[in-house]
């Protein structure tokens, strides 16, 4: 049963570290569409990869990492008997307040504006309000994925630190 959490575990780290790449290359075709009804697709695209993978994953994370560390009965951010776990939550928790705090009201924000702008024709593509908030879900993005991978790096150090 361990393991089968822990492949989890590792799939749902991989569904929300992979939004990296993704980001990177939405990123690039938004840049790319700037000023055209494509942008506005992109960018809703770009919104809804981020918030269903992130979700998914990130439900799955807090799950399976729940489970395991019951299962293997470690406490929950005890620094000085399991200290590359407690870091790891603690970034874990980091990323949730960035994330309910900052990115999805932007983005909720954003998909509402977009919507609209497509419903009125959008045919000159973002307005700067939406590329605006789309900014800041592009900047806190990948801030939220480095320190997923920091908290991974930890994840496969147990035992070390």
């Amino acid at each position: 049963m361990i393991n089968l959490f822990r492949i989890l575990h590792i799939l749902s780290a991989t569904m929300t570290l992979a939004l990296l790449p993704v980001s990177i290359i939405l990123l690039g075709r938004m840049k790319a569409t700037k000023g055209t009804p494509a942008e506005l697709v992109t960018m809703g695209n770009l919104n809804l990869i981020g918030k269903t993978m992130g979700m998914i994953g990130g439900l799955g994370l807090l799950v399976t990492g729940g489970a395991l560390v019951g299962i293997e009965g470690y406490k929950w951010f005890s620094f000085s008997e399991f200290p590359w776990l407690a870091w790891k939550q603690t970034i874990y928790v980091l990323i949730l307040i960035i994330n309910f705090a900052l990115v999805m009201p932007a983005s909720k924000k954003m998909g509402g504006l977009i919507a609209e702008r497509m419903a009125a024709g959008g045919t000159g593509g973002a307005t700067e309000e939406i590329r605006a908030l789309g900014a800041r879900i592009g900047t806190f993005a990948p801030l939220m994925n480095l320190l997923g991978l920091a908290a991974m790096a930890l994840g496969t150090s147990k035992g070390i630190f």
